[in-house]
């Protein structure tokens, strides 16, 4: 199968790539349309192998986000999923032992089907608006990808639609759900089309040209886990070439690369190869547009089909069967197609042009580049957003002007401690336009954060660093750009409203939202005027961003720039004099158009609102952006003007004083105001209001993706399998699925049906579940006169039944689960004599059997919290909380009983990647029928055999410092995943009807307390008589002889057990492997010696040495 990793699409991402050491992929088999200049760092870790792939979503497009980093472990399905009634047991050591975070459905779509000729649409009625020309975009999209290609699609491609982005999160189609930058994607497996409409029309129409262009690439070059790949610049790069349109950033990137001599081998380059961001992406609608130049039209659809046969089997090389050159001859022409192509560009200016890079060295910070600024209002601290290589986020960071030391970090820690996701970022616009705002006291810094559903504006003082004020922008999508009144009483930003940008403003004293524009254009970027009176901002007319000036009074708006080009959010140098990045070209000299398609190059410009003259002040190589204004370091010498740079893949940061400007023209030179040309579809569309229906429930129930495997290995060497196979509409709101696992010989199955199309999420199973421990229980269980092995005492619990749950998200890390059924019970030992002898002896010793047959009816409630920060390797920050309470009625011959189960850990990062990881589990059951919990070994109580330890109540804690030994490996295998190291300690015991379960075979006599139940710990002195040796008795049985009493004092476990060791955890084909070396110890050699002399002896040894002896074990799962 072709799988390509998760796509990334932000020019922004260059500076942030050394963030985590690689452009990260995430999603395999997703063609996610990444708006460009957003970075998404989306780690997306799954023990079964090939289950996002199974989901066949393609690659993503994102809006700029140069760093996302959230980091979230999605929990597979395969991890546990069968509700058995049982709220709080959960069975088996599950190979992702995590609870995850919650995806909220916060509204309820009304869901309703149009067809056309070649897309089945989906959408609910705040979308009817927009219908008919979201359909004529589609139906323009096909007929320009069809006719370019020669090729149709075999059935109507599924578009479903949402009015914003903040609405799109919410779908169900791509597992784990997708991240704000992530602007649009396409899947593979029913070649179905997610987007939202929150995008100006020439846009929007360009997204979904680039995501049909992908199910067309997945109907031509099929995709398979058993066949082979292609790179992801291919798909990426042909659904770019096939929009027609390059964005100035893309053309940077590429530009870049040509000049600075760093072109790739593109036959070679697999995944993002040496780079981050859009390059891939960029560099494959390169080399398109190469393959036109030389074969033409027709080179391409040669190249597409070429990889089709080269995919399925029996094709040679594709570049040698349709372009007849080899790969290297293929590589070398197009490195020389790039440099002669941007040649003319080679004696521009570069940063260093300007100076030293005044942006945080990364090599003595933990700060990549910079990628938007702020100056404060006296003009000595500039506020930079910038990558933290240590955090894996965004964050804001306050520099010196004078020596650009970095004073402090404002947000600093993770951003889920700050009470949100993440900084949000602007959607489409990336560094273009300002990010935040710095108020004109100069002791706040506005920006907009992720909070739920929607975003909040957080205003963070600059000096304690704590965040004053938050402002939930509930009726307003996507804000962003803020901009302080001069008074500080007001704030500016642009947003969304009926999936349309406008201008708003908050009153900071009431937190009143009122809009400031209500055309149909999109406009952002504000910034005010320094009197107040007006508000300059960028609005999108006729296919170009151009600035305006808005009068707050009369709320007129003046148009300020024209021209066919670009501008970029503005400030005010005076109250006279804009400064703003623009990718205008000198109106008087003629161009030729290719030369001016490549050198759309973003310069700082300034703008005299007196004169309307325009001056350019750079003309850089690839781009300059993010203008700001500082003051003069002397009092004769003038203002500086500070700005973002960008060369050979990294953001900078530079200044250059505002002297003689290269260019000086009038704004009238670019044309004047005319009549705005709105953005057309090439084919319209008339709505038919036959072809409009309400979504049927179940319509179009369909298998979604391929069947994962999942796979993992006990530390007791029991091998656990186990596949699910799931049903959905097309819409993922509706799952069938049905699950199969084995652990050792004992299987699951369950059919089950998961309603996921509302906030409470809900469900139902029928399932049959057979659980196994180790009953190695002597004197409570059975006759203690019966010496058994370990596999001997094999005790299962088989249920059958059916349940019925459901979940209620209080936000995105905290929940309720309620569940509830009714199902079958039966406990027994494996063997049948053994079964039988056990009976016996219970009913002697307790008047009735542990073991339970018969059938329940439980209701549980379980509150969940989940804010952990996971990394590739498990947990690095944050905490998990279960706590379950369920109760089994007795009603009719139905078995009572309660039990409340508790789980709780703590994960404190240390330095960069090692994690002090702290862990409690509780669990405790009461009534005529008390439930068992059982555990042991793996990374529950390592040194111990594998579900050892058995009772109605017991605990474990756990303590575990762990850290990085080796980053990757490079073996005859290839690059293995990197070596982590763990020191471990654990502490439990377990007990039934306040009877010790933890005690081992050849328990001494005690003489002092006899009897005296569960004790986890003792200190006092006691007399005991160890067990020396056994004789049979007249019908065989072991009678032990008891040696001389001896006396114990000091601290020891009675009943408890401990252990303590070190480990190595690495990853081998994507699964987590661990060595662990463990020791047992009770902290007190003397009584080891009484409790295990038995056992020492028959090793020649004393007992504390036998007990002590180190443990090895070999397991595959993720550490809790």
């Amino acid at each position: 199968m072709t799988v390509s990793s998760c796509g990334t699409c932000c020019a922004g991402a260059r500076v942030l790539r050394e963030v985590d050491g690689s452009a990260l992929g995430c999603l395999r088999g997703v063609a996610m349309r990444q708006d460009p200049r957003r970075r998404l760092t989306w780690l997306v870790s799954c023990a079964v192998t090939g289950w996002l792939a199974a989901t066949g979503v393609a690659q993503a497009q994102t809006v700029f986000a140069p760093y996302q980093g959230t980091g979230d472990r999605v929990s597979c399905a395969l991890s546990g999923p069968v509700s058995v009634g049982h709220a709080t047991v959960r069975g088996q050591t599950p190979l992702v032992p995590y609870y995850g975070k919650n995806e909220i459905k916060y509204d309820k779509f009304r869901w309703h089907t149009y067809t056309t000729d070649h897309f089945e649409i989906f959408y609910y009625p705040e979308i009817e608006p927009h219908l008919e020309r979201v359909a004529s975009y589609a139906e323009s999209a096909y007929q320009h990808i069809s006719s370019e290609l020669k090729h149709d699609l075999a059935i109507r491609a599924p578009l479903v639609l949402f009015k914003t982005h903040a609405e799109f999160q919410q779908q169900n189609i791509m597992p784990g759900g997708v991240p704000e930058g992530v602007a649009a994607f396409a899947e593979s497996q029913r070649n179905r089309m997610v987007l939202p409409l929150d995008y100006p029309p020439d846009q929007l129409y360009g997204l979904i040209v680039h995501e049909l262009t992908h199910l067309f690439e997945y109907d031509i070059i099929p995709r398979s886990l058993v066949r082979r790949g292609h790179p992801l610049w291919v798909d990426e790069g042909l659904s770019d070439y096939m929009r027609g349109t390059w964005d100035a950033l893309d053309m940077m990137t590429v530009r870049d690369v040509a000049v600075a001599d760093i072109v790739p081998k593109m036959t070679k380059m697999e995944s993002y190869g040496m780079f981050g961001g859009r390059t891939p992406y960029n560099l494959g609608h390169a080399v398109f547009e190469f393959i036109e130049s030389k074969w033409g039209k027709e080179g391409i659809r040669q190249f597409l089909f070429s990889l089709r046969k080269s995919v399925i089997g029996g094709g040679e090389n594709a570049f040698e069967e349709a372009l007849s050159v080899s790969d290297d001859e293929f590589d070398d022409q197009f490195s020389n197609y790039l440099k002669d192509r941007f040649k003319p560009f080679r004696d521009k200016e570069r940063p260093e042009d300007y100076g030293r890079d005044l942006s945080p060295d990364p090599e003595d910070t933990r700060y990549t580049g910079a990628i938007s600024i702020e100056p404060a209002p006296s003009g000595e601290l500039v506020a930079a957003a910038v990558g933290n290589r240590k955090d894996q986020e965004l964050d804001i960071i306050l520099l010196s002007t004078k020596d650009r030391q970095v004073v402090r970090n404002i947000t600093q820690g993770f951003d889920k401690d700050s009470g949100y996701e993440y900084i949000a970022l602007p959607n489409a616009r990336g560094n273009t336009v300002p990010w935040m705002a710095w108020s004109p006291k100069g002791d706040l810094i506005a920006y907009f954060a992720r909070t739920e559903k929607q975003r909040s504006l957080i205003l963070r003082n600059v000096v304690t660093g704590k965040a004053e004020k938050r402002y939930y922008i509930d009726s307003v999508d996507a804000p962003e750009s803020p901009a302080f009144s001069p008074d500080g009483k007001t704030l500016a930003f642009a947003g969304l409203r009926n999936a349309v940008g406008d201008l708003f403003q908050i009153d900071l004293a009431s937190g009143k939202v009122s809009p400031l524009t209500t055309d149909a254009f999109a406009d952002f970027a504000p910034v005010f005027a320094p009197d107040g009176k007006s508000i300059v901002y960028l609005s999108r007319i006729s296919g170009n961003d151009k600035l305006f000036r808005l009068d707050l009074a009369s709320k007129k708006r003046t148009q300020l720039t024209f021209g066919t080009h670009d501008e970029g959010g503005a400030r005010f140098i005076d109250d006279r004099t804009l400064v703003f990045p623009s990718t205008a070209l000198d109106p008087r000299k003629p161009i030729d158009p290719e030369l001016a398609k490549d050198g759309n190059i973003y310069n700082i410009w300034t703008l005299d609102l007196s004169t309307d003259t325009l001056r350019q002040y750079t003309d850089a190589l690839t781009g300059n952006l993010s203008p700001i204004v500082l003051p003069a370091t002397k009092e004769d010498e003038p203002q500086r003007i500070s700005f973002i740079t960008y060369f050979k893949g990294e953001y900078g940061l530079h200044e250059i004083p505002l002297r003689d400007p290269e260019l000086e023209v009038a704004s009238s030179d670019f044309g004047a105001p005319g009549p705005v040309i709105d953005f057309q579809a090439p084919l319209p569309h008339t709505l038919v209001p036959a072809n409009q229906k309400r979504k049927g429930t179940f319509d179009r129930l369909f298998l979604e993706g391929r069947p994962p495997v999942s796979v993992g290995v006990t530390s007791g060497g029991d091998l656990f399998g186990g596949t699910q196979v799931t049903f959905a509409d097309v819409l993922g709101d509706q799952q069938f699925n049905f699950y199969a696992a084995s652990i050792s010989q004992y299987r699951t199955l369950a059919l089950g049906y998961h309603n996921l199309s509302r906030r409470i999420q809900w469900g139902a199973q029928a399932y049959q579940q057979t659980l196994f421990y180790y009953g190695l229980q002597p004197g409570l269980l059975y006759d203690s006169r019966f010496l058994l092995d370990r596999d001997a005492a094999i005790a299962t619990r088989t249920m059958t039944g059916a349940s019925l749950f459901a979940w209620y998200p209080l936000n995105r890390y905290r929940r309720l689960e309620l569940s509830g059924g009714v199902f079958r019970y039966n406990e027994e030992f494996d063997d049948p004599g053994l079964q039988d002898a056990s009976d016996d002896f219970q009913r002697q010793t307790y008047g009735r059997t542990l073991f339970q047959s018969g059938t329940l009816v439980p209701l549980g409630l379980t509150f969940v919290q989940e804010t952990t920060i996971f990394r590739e390797f498990g947990p690095l920050s944050g905490s998990t909380v279960r706590l379950g309470y369920e109760v089994s009625p007795g009603i009719g011959d139905t078995l009572s009983r309660q039990a409340v189960d508790g789980d709780l850990r703590y994960y404190k990062r240390l330095a960069t990647t090692g994690v002090l990881a702290l862990r409690f589990r509780g669990f405790r059951s009461w009534g005529d029928a008390p439930d068992f919990f059982f555990y042991g070994g793996n990374s529950e109580l390592r040194g111990y055999d594998y579900l050892e330890f058995v009772g109605d109540r017991g605990f474990f804690a756990n303590a575990e410092l762990r850290f990085p030994l080796i980053e990757a490996m490079l073996t005859p295998l290839g690059v293995l995943g990197g070596v982590r190291g763990a020191f471990f300690a654990g502490l439990g015991g377990a007990s039934f009807e306040g009877r010790p379960t933890t005690t081992d075979f050849g328990q001494p006599l005690n003489l002092t307390n006899p009897g005296s139940g569960f004790r986890l710990w003792d200190n006092n002195t006691e007399q005991v008589r160890s067990i020396e040796n056994f004789v049979a008795d007249e019908f065989g049985f072991p009678i032990p002889v008891y040696g001389q009493p001896r006396t114990i004092s000091g601290f020891r476990l009675v009943d408890g057990r401990a252990s303590y060791g070190v480990g190595l955890e690495t990853f081998l084909l994507g699964f987590p492997v661990h060595f662990d070396w463990s020791w047992r110890t009770l902290f007190n050699r003397d009584w080891e010696d009484a409790l295990f002399q038995f056992q020492g002896a028959l090793e020649g040894k004393s007992g504390s040495d036998w007990f002590r002896e180190p443990r090895f074990s070999f397991w595959i799962g993720y550490d809790f």
